[in-house]
């Protein structure tokens, strides 16, 4: 967890309103070994920065990989600042400072073709529903299954599928990948870091 100085300094330049509050006293510094955390196989020399997202609602998308299967990653913003995410095998999903949260690139930034009003109840279910969970590495049949565990694209499928009735999975099977959702018709990339 960040320490009593670094929240205060993250609250000292956190925006002002409703949205920064709640999500800051429950970050994980992400420069802390469980923040940076991500399922690759060593493929990855060196992380980026995800940094902040254009919307409540936005999504990122990041290179992963485990042993020979690259499945990459996805997180769902629940403020510009903050991140909720599934990061891996043996983590807990938890909400993250954007700005200090680093994965393998090529990381997009999306946002998806809805309403900000229903960005922002999809947002608030990952936050308010899916942290704190045990990882599930099941992603073969994840939309159906109800096990108390969520991996990364399961979290950001159900926040939008279960918070505001949208679906984001684009080929439809009974398992939701982060590739899944970067593909799908409403998700837009508007940044790429590499």
């Amino acid at each position: 967890m960040a320490t009593s100085a670094a929240t205060a300094a993250m609250a000292g330049t956190a925006m002002f309103g409703l949205f920064a509050a709640p999500a800051q006293a429950a970050e994980t510094d992400a420069s802390s070994e469980i923040g940076i955390a991500s399922s690759d196989d060593g493929a990855c020399k060196t992380k980026k920065t995800v940094g902040n997202a254009r919307n409540k609602g936005d999504i990122f998308h990041s290179y992963a990989k485990t042993t020979v299967f690259k499945h990459n990653h996805v997180g769902i913003y629940y403020t510009t600042k903050t991140i909720v995410e599934a990061p891996g095998s043996g983590k807990k999903s938890k909400a993250v400072t954007a700005s200090t949260l680093k994965k393998c690139g090529p990381i997009y930034k999306m946002s998806v073709d809805v309403e900000q009003s229903t960005r922002n109840k999809a947002a608030d279910h990952a936050y308010n529903k899916f942290r704190d969970l045990p990882y599930d590495s099941n992603f073969a049949d994840n939309k159906d299954n109800s096990n108390g565990k969520l991996n990364c694209s399961e979290l950001v499928w159900k926040a939008y599928k279960h918070g505001a009735k949208v679906d984001l999975d684009s080929n439809g099977g009974p398992g939701v990948y982060p590739d899944n959702i970067k593909d799908h018709k409403s998700t837009e990339v508007y940044a790429t870091i590499k």
